[in-house]
């Protein structure tokens, strides 16, 4: 499967983390299984071949060809379809609410119906991966312009836990905001879905794996104390709970799609400021 990235025009930088898409264009069964990471962006995804299936209660359960992934909170399974052409639109966390309109409460680790008729069809009839880039950012920028964001939204609060790795304490991201606790647990909810200690956990996971490559990340339990874990014992909880594995066992059982996701520069960007 090729995977191709593409950066989103300034406009659509404070919203959107990045396009992707991946496509393979032979037919192949039996493909192997994905293992995705939660990272705190909801993505908008559309199957223009055939949708991938999730692994539900040990079942494959066929993904719809457009919706949103919203928040995750476990490790999703996933397993591309015979035919693959999908096109994913990767949202900052904190974004979704103030694009769409729509609260995120109640809908962390769901499949999202989303209308988009013309997204998909803008897409079907592009030719090319800039092409359909530039259709999908197109859609997105009439989508921005017709929202009214929401007062006060999680994205300072965002800032402040990606740029402390996700160690900080949710009490001192509230008193910076002057914001009560519950404030800011109300708008975490909303914004993103998920309360803001759990967010600051998948942070504080991804800032481990963009510390180290797979050639190093043998050696990440040691990296626990640094990473505002308490001890190692700690560092291997959140990674068996938030990323289906241990910290030794690498990307590799991921899967080639999933280690995309989790490669140390693409999160390594998703720490730097806006």
């Amino acid at each position: 499967m090729d995977y191709l990235e593409e950066r989103p025009v300034p406009p659509l930088r404070p919203y959107l983390e990045c396009l992707w898409r991946v496509v393979d264009r032979g037919s192949r069964r039996g493909r192997e299984a994905q293992r995705i990471v939660p990272d705190g962006c909801p993505e908008l995804i559309v199957h223009l071949g055939d949708p991938f299936s999730r692994e539900v209660a040990g079942r494959w359960v066929r993904q719809p060809r457009v919706f949103l992934a919203a928040t995750l909170t476990r490790p999703w399974r996933l397993r591309p379809g015979p035919r693959v052409r999908t096109v994913g639109l990767r949202f900052r966390p904190g974004a979704i609410t103030s694009v769409f309109g729509f609260s995120m409460t109640g809908l962390a680790d769901r499949e999202v119906p989303l209308p988009a008729k013309a997204l998909v069809a803008a897409l079907t009839r592009a030719r090319g991966d800039q092409r359909r880039f530039a259709a999908a950012q197109a859609w997105l920028l009439e989508r921005v312009r017709e929202a009214t964001a929401p007062e006060p939204n999680a994205r300072p609060a965002v800032a402040l836990v990606l740029k402390d790795r996700g160690s900080v304490r949710m009490a001192a991201v509230a008193k910076a905001l002057g914001w009560t606790p519950r404030r800011l647990e109300r708008v975490f909810l909303r914004d993103l879905g998920i309360r803001p200690k759990l967010y600051a956990r998948i942070v504080r996971l991804n800032a481990v794996l963009a510390t180290l490559d797979d050639a190093e990340r043998g050696g990440a339990v040691d990296l626990a104390l640094d990473a505002g874990y308490f001890d190692q014992a700690h560092l291997l909880r959140d990674f068996r709970t938030l990323a289906g594995r241990s910290p030794r066992a690498g990307s590799t059982a991921d899967g080639a799609l999933a280690r995309h996701f989790t490669h140390p520069e693409r999160l390594r960007a998703l720490f730097a400021p806006e």
